[in-house]
């Protein structure tokens, strides 16, 4: 005979399920958001954390070359310590701070250059001022850019602090990374964390390639810069090939504005200088898009162009000027990471083009 109390002991159990479900897709909900608030009111503390994992890899992957020539991990990474320290105390005892009242005075000149040459413009009738409604042609040209670099530059000069906090930052990770990635893969499910330490370890090395290959771009860069600079006779060589090396670790937008500097301080020695100064940049630019990057991009990794602007202007819009400069790479981790965890293990590999 049935149990006419079966029904009513076993009625209550079935919501149960649906209800935790619905309590812990709420709570994930809560928890994105949650994130994203913070990720939205602490977006420098992120970013400068994501700056000394970049630091972090550069450290790694120089005491990988001094251990291919036979020294330990340790003397290795003490020994990349002390040049990065070295680094950062020469200029100071070379007159760092004299050199940088030359940047100042630069800078200041190629403003001076600028508005000469809008005062020009306006003299040809351009609506250079925006006083007819329409957009300032000011604001199209190199101008601005100009000393929107110096701000940056300086900027970055005064923020000692958090320059500080960066490198150490990056001493210490570099030092245990093995300490800090454990802590993270501890986050997962025992059967996940083989893999998840895996694709970890590729995001890191994806890093590693792409600070490699920016680092071939900047350096070609700056040498060419300033061995063309000095040959052409332009003032400052040095200052303004070092604008440009330094600007080419922002992909797309940095060479623009490097090249646009150093046009407008070739302006200040006639329009004869100038324009030699504008052939010079075209040709390093040439020579850099087609002889260094596909050198660099045989043995570093490369994004598409696309997602890299599509990066910079997101980026630049939501989180500003630091948010613009680390916007290829925090692409280049993610990338590494949705194309492992989800396109490889979820969707089962990425499309096979026919082409």
């Amino acid at each position: 005979m049935q149990n006419p109390f079966s029904s009513l002991s076993s009625g209550p159990a079935t919501p149960q399920p649906v209800a935790y479900r619905a309590v812990t897709i709420a709570a994930i909900v809560l928890g994105m958001i949650l994130c994203v608030v913070v990720f939205a009111y602490a977006a420098t503390g992120f970013f400068l954390i994501f700056a000394s994992l970049l630091l972090a890899a550069i450290f790694c992957g120089v005491a990988r070359l001094f251990q291919r020539l036979g020294l330990p991990r340790w003397a290795s990474l003490m020994l990349v310590y002390l040049l990065t320290f070295v680094l950062i105390l020469a200029p100071l005892a070379w007159g760092g701070f004299a050199l940088v009242q030359e940047f100042n005075n630069l800078l200041a000149g190629v403003r001076e250059q600028a508005d000469k040459l809008m005062h020009s413009l306006q003299g040809m009738g351009l609506p250079v001022n925006g006083d007819s409604g329409s957009q300032s042609f000011q604001d199209l040209l190199p101008s601005g850019l100009a000393s929107q670099a110096g701000q940056a530059l300086f900027g970055a000069l005064g923020a000692v602090g958090n320059f500080f906090v960066v490198l150490f930052l990056a001493i210490f990770v570099s030092w245990q990374p093995s300490l800090y990635r454990d802590g993270l893969v501890s986050l997962f499910p025992k059967e996940k964390r083989a893999r998840i330490s895996e694709v970890l370890k590729k995001a890191a090395h994806s890093l590693i390639l792409w600070v490699a290959g920016d680092a071939i771009s900047m350096a070609l860069i700056f040498t060419v810069s300033w061995a063309g600079l000095l040959l052409i006779g332009v003032n400052n060589a040095f200052l303004l090939a070092l604008q440009a090396g330094l600007l080419a670790f922002v992909p797309t937008v940095g060479a623009f504005v490097a090249g646009a500097i150093i046009v407008l301080a070739a302006l200040a020695q006639g329009v004869d200088m100038a324009l030699w100064a504008l052939g010079l940049y075209l040709l390093i630019q040439g020579v850099e898009s087609n002889v260094a990057q596909p050198i660099a991009q045989r043995y570093t990794t490369s994004l598409p162009p696309a997602l890299t602007m599509g990066a910079q202007v997101i980026f630049g819009l939501l989180f500003g000027l630091l948010g613009f400069v680390l916007a290829v790479p925090v692409v280049a981790v993610v990338r590494t990471l949705v194309r492992e965890l989800y396109i490889d293990d979820v969707l089962g590999g990425p499309v096979k083009s026919a082409d």
